[in-house]
Formats: structure tokens, C-alpha cells, sequence
């Protein structure tokens, strides 16, 4: 039941990223209406998959991260008014719920699925993840626009994106969002280890990325709210940092090869 509900919505989500991309393609634009209905239905089946899951180990956790990005997603169109965060988002989410499939989703009553600290921290995690995600998404958005302008090239992209001034107010709304949501996430996965010295034990490959990249979204909340930074700089900063958090998830991953319970 949770594969065939996990697959009805990646059938969905890759619906709805095809008509996204369409246009990108030479292809007509897709109906807003339809854009936002597809992405809105695979939710629907998504969370009803979700609640079935036992929140521990690879698949349910990119599952969780997955349906964090396509709320952000439908959240960000019905404030920008348009379908440019889905130019990335949704081709993302689409592979992450394609990636938690591979990996593998079954139920399970594990004591740690059981415990609602380990629960909100899981779901706390994946939503600052997402939020950092989206950030780095409106950074690339905000790039891509500020090299065509420059190079005085109106075309799909002046006509789809919105503008500059919108991306970087999406960028830094995501960033100074997902700074607390992934603070507490930290912090109820610290509390938890310590009730639990096994769980501490079994996630500490997981708690040095979570500890990394709270450090990473920190520097970049700072050096836009404290420095000031804003524009291409700001834009630029959040793409080197959230590349540094998968650089270092990828090289934990590889010397963690038997770590389940690592993301």
C-alpha cells in the first residue's frame, strides 16, 4: 500500500513536472490551473503514505524531505504567482520520492517511531532541509535571470521568472525560516541521543551533517540579516553553502556505507 501510494504520487509529481518544464522546451505552456492541481493531488497520496512509514533510515527520510520541498513548492507559486520555483522543485521532489522508492518504504512499529521527540525531529529536519533547498533554488533562479538581463536576452526566462527583487525575498524568507525549524530538529535529535545512548551511538554520522549544516544555514541566515548581504552576493552564498552540505553528506555517506539510519 505505502509503494503504490508513494508511486501513484511520483506519477504525479513527473506529470506535473513535464508540464513545468514545457515550456523550457519549446513547448506550450501548460494551464496554471493544471499546474498547481497535479502537484496538489500527489501531496494528497503522499501524506497518506507518510503517516504509514516508520520515520528511520534513507527512503522515509527523502519521502519526508520530498513532500516538505512540494509544499514549500505550491507555497512559493501561490506568492510568487508564478511556476519558476517549479522549474527546479519539482523536477527535485520528483526524484527524491523515485530515490526513496529504490531505497526502500515499509511500515514498522520501531520504539523509535514510536517516541514523538524522534518524529518532530525527523519532520522539523526535513522541513529546514527543504526551506534551505528552496533558498538555494531562488538563488539559482535569481542567477539565471540576473546573466540574462545583463546579456540583454528577453526571452523564456524574463517571461516566466519573477522578478529579481521577489527572488530575493524568497531567498531570505527560506533561509531566516528554515534556520529555526532545523535548530530544533538539531536539538531534539541531541535530546534523544542522550535518553538513548544506542541512538546516539547509530546516528553519529547523521548528527555530525545535521550539526554541519545547522552551522552552514546559520552563516548564511548572518551574513543576511547581520551583514546585510543581499542580490547576487546573497544568492551566491546560499549556493556555496548548500553545495558544502551535500559535498560533506556525500563523503559521510561514503565512509558510512552501513549506516541505515544515516540520511
Amino acid at each position: 500500500m505505502i509503494v503504490t501510494l508513494h508511486l501513484v504520487a511520483l506519477a504525479l509529481y513527473g506529470l506535473a513536472t513535464a508540464f513545468v518544464l514545457a515550456p523550457f522546451m519549446g513547448g506550450r505552456a501548460a494551464p496554471r490551473v493544471l499546474t498547481i492541481a497535479l502537484p496538489c493531488a500527489g501531496a494528497a497520496f503522499h501524506v497518506v503514505a507518510i503517516s504509514q512509514l516508520t520515520p528511520v533510515g534513507l527512503g522515509p527520510a527523502l519521502s519526508m524531505l520530498a513532500f516538505c520541498l512540494v509544499l514549500l513548492q505550491l507555497a512559493s507559486e501561490r506568492l510568487l504567482r508564478g511556476s519558476a520555483v517549479s522549474f527546479f522543485a519539482a523536477p527535485l521532489a520528483t526524484g527524491l520520492v523515485g530515490l526513496a522508492l529504490l531505497s526502500g518504504l515499509a511500515p514498522g512499529a520501531e520504539a523509535a517511531a514510536r517516541n514523538v521527540w524522534f518524529v518532530l525531529h525527523v519532520a522539523l529536519s526535513a522541513l529546514g532541509l527543504a526551506l534551505m533547498a528552496l533558498a538555494f533554488i531562488a538563488a539559482a533562479l535569481y542567477l539565471l535571470q540576473f546573466r540574462e538581463l545583463k546579456a540583454r536576452r528577453f526571452g523564456q526566462v524574463f517571461q516566466l521568472f519573477p522578478p529579481l527583487e521577489r527572488l530575493d525575498r524568497l531567498n531570505r524568507f527560506a533561509l531566516v525560516l528554515g534556520f529555526p525549524a532545523l535548530t530544533l530538529g538539531v536539538v531534539l535529535a541531541l535530546g534523544y541521543g542522550a535518553q538513548f545512548s544506542g541512538g546516539l551511538h547509530a546516528a553519529k554520522a547523521q548528527l555530525v551533517w545535521g550539526i554541519f549544516t545547522w552551522v552552514v544555514l546559520g552563516w548564511a541566515v548572518w551574513v543576511r540579516v547581520v551583514r546585510h548581504w543581499a542580490g547576487r552576493r546573497a544568492a551566491l552564498a546560499s549556493i556555496a553553502g548548500f553545495g558544502a552540505v551535500l559535498l560533506v553528506y556525500v563523503a559521510l555517506k561514503l565512509t558510512q556505507p552501513g549506516a541505515e539510519r544515516f540520511l
